[in-house]
């Protein structure tokens, strides 16, 4: 019985040497480079998936903020940080461009807070996660769960939100940590064994100021995972005993399969969590475009009344991208629908083409009436 027990230890622990505990995704990266403003490319660098981005978070994100009325120079800023989210570093010469970190609290002592409870391994955050020198927004580090695996229509989305627009100057959050038995390296195996799970609500300090494009791009980011994660969610909410915060499943790694959260984050498939939003085999597909919509009428919303210089599309628009007459919702669709998760390039290459023909289109001016300040009263 030892010696299967440590046998399994040792295949458990190389899967995760490879691995790392079950990371925090949504819209999977894919296998392309960042482009900066001025196009220079950055090829893909490190292990899967750092150094890459997601065509939804990058190059959709492009497409739809230029639709909805942005400069493309804010534009540009919209996906950038949109990216910056999950990425938080990408080059950029000669500054590149750095989420940042405004600091984290002392997490609590597991000694102490977790008596009766296993606590021997540390499951959450992960050892990828530095308090000194991780972005905020780290996927790795205790805010992940609130900024990548939000509640549809919940608080932690309705606060983003509210921070997003400058409705309220700080952002309301919670932390999440874990603790499990030795042999447990996933949140899930924590949660089954009787693993001390602990969430503590705060106020997450960010490094750019509410109301920014900056935080509205944070904020779409996070909605746009809030639907890449909608039906894992729902299928966790369901376990017994239920999952404390949203988290992907790795079989690889010991897990109880999910199939609505099913992802390797080292070895990604077409037919995995992430891998099913694209192409043209599965529904899952139908979240992607729903999250898309979803974000194009938020930066519709934002275009209108602050930055945007242009009315957004109607959807209907009429356009014509790579030779095909489509509507502005067709093409969105087709990015979608078009190519299988592992055809990033041919993707990015309709996004490109959808961007020329947005930029191609005779468009109406926002015309806003600015009324002296003696006058706000005026009828």
């Amino acid at each position: 019985m030892k010696r299967r027990q440590f046998l399994y230890a040792a295949v458990v622990l190389g899967l995760c040497l490879l691995a790392g505990t079950a990371s925090i995704w949504g819209f999977a990266e894919e296998e392309l480079g960042f482009r900066d403003r001025d196009g220079t490319y950055y090829p893909p660098n490190g292990d899967f998936p750092e150094g890459r981005i997601s065509t939804v978070h990058d190059d959709l994100t492009l497409a739809l903020a230029i639709a909805a009325g942005f400069t493309f120079t804010d534009s540009q800023t919209l996906r950038i940080w949109d990216q910056l989210v999950d990425s938080e570093v990408l080059p950029s010469t000669p500054v590149s461009y750095t989420y940042g970190n405004a600091g984290f609290y002392t997490p609590p002592k597991p000694a102490i807070a977790c008596l009766g409870k296993n606590h021997a391994r540390q499951v959450w955050p992960t050892a990828k996660f530095d308090p000194e020198t991780s972005a905020v927004t780290t996927r790795f580090g205790p805010y992940s769960p609130f900024f990548h695996f939000p509640h549809l229509n919940g608080s932690d989305l309705s606060s983003l939100h509210d921070w997003a627009w400058g409705i309220t100057d700080t952002l309301q959050g919670y932390e999440a940590y874990a603790w499990g038995g030795t042999l447990d390296f996933t949140l899930m195996q924590a949660v089954q064994n009787g693993g001390c799970i602990i969430t503590r609500t705060v106020t997450i300090s960010m490094p750019i100021p509410s109301g920014s494009l900056e935080a509205f791009a944070t904020y779409i980011h996070t909605l746009g995972d809030a639907y890449s994660h909608e039906d894992c969610m729902h299928a966790l909410a369901e376990q017994t005993p239920p999952a404390p915060w949203g988290t992907h499943t790795v079989p690889a790694l010991g897990d109880t399969s999910i199939y609505a959260c099913d992802y390797n984050p080292t070895d990604p498939k077409n037919n995995d969590a992430h891998g099913r939003e694209f192409g043209s085999v599965y529904s899952d597909t139908q979240r992607t475009i729903n999250a898309a919509r979803a974000i194009y009428a938020e930066l519709s919303a934002r275009g209108l009344s602050r930055e945007g210089v242009y009315v957004p599309l109607p959807l209907t628009t009429t356009l014509t991208v790579s030779g095909t007459e489509t509507s502005l919702e067709g093409a969105i669709e087709h990015f979608v629908t078009g190519w299988a998760y592992d055809e990033p390039s041919r993707r990015r290459e309709y996004a490109d083409r959808l961007v020329e023909a947005l930029r191609g289109l005779p468009r109406t001016a926002i015309k806003r009436v600015y009324l002296p300040l003696a006058c706000k009263s005026c009828p």
